[in-house]
């Protein structure tokens, strides 16, 4: 059996380990569906959910979360750019993706000032089509970094409290 590909995305404000993500966007890709397209939802949820399990109440995160990263991929591959699957690393011997350390933005709260997008070196943060900011790479936050949420005037960046590093000893 071929390898599959595994790819963390943030769905609501929960990471979210997927499985196939990488060969259903190049299927969609390869098929002409376009960011715009009226069943694109359907077709991600559908695709999404060979390999994965979605919860009925959790849809609509799915597919708002699907459509943003379809769109980032739709976008390279116009532009010529090579689609690679990320590999975040680890941090005290622990993959980065077990390492729940990233900014959740409350919609309610965030202006779009783009404070966020200034200082963050990692490229966590993006503009989606409409000029809002969102966590487009959340396991690119360094573990332990706040910068953004000290700049973040409306308060509208949250992280995780500093406790949770009490949960990840160094492993040897």
């Amino acid at each position: 059996m071929p390898e599959i590909s595994y790819r963390m995305l943030n769905i609501g404000s929960a990471p979210a380990g997927l499985l196939g993500l990488e060969e259903l966007f190049a299927e969609l890709y390869a098929q002409g569906v376009t960011p715009t397209d009226e069943k694109l939802a359907d077709l991600l949820l559908a695709g999404v959910r060979r390999h994965n399990y979605i919860p009925k109440v959790a849809e609509m995160d799915y597919a708002s979360a699907l459509r943003m990263e379809y769109t980032r991929y739709y976008r390279r591959k116009q532009q010529g750019k090579a689609i690679v699957a990320r590999d975040y690393g680890t941090w005290r011997g622990y993959p980065r993706e077990q390492i729940p350390w990233f900014p959740t933005i409350s919609s309610e709260l965030c202006n779009n000032c783009g404070a966020c997008l200034e200082i963050c070196a990692r490229e966590v943060y993006e503009r989606d089509e409409d000029g809002r900011v969102w966590v487009a790479e959340p396991f690119l936050c360094l573990v332990g970094c706040c910068f953004c949420k000290s700049v973040c005037e409306p308060k509208a960046i949250l992280m995780p409290g500093q406790e949770l590093f009490k949960n990840y000893p160094e492993k040897m």
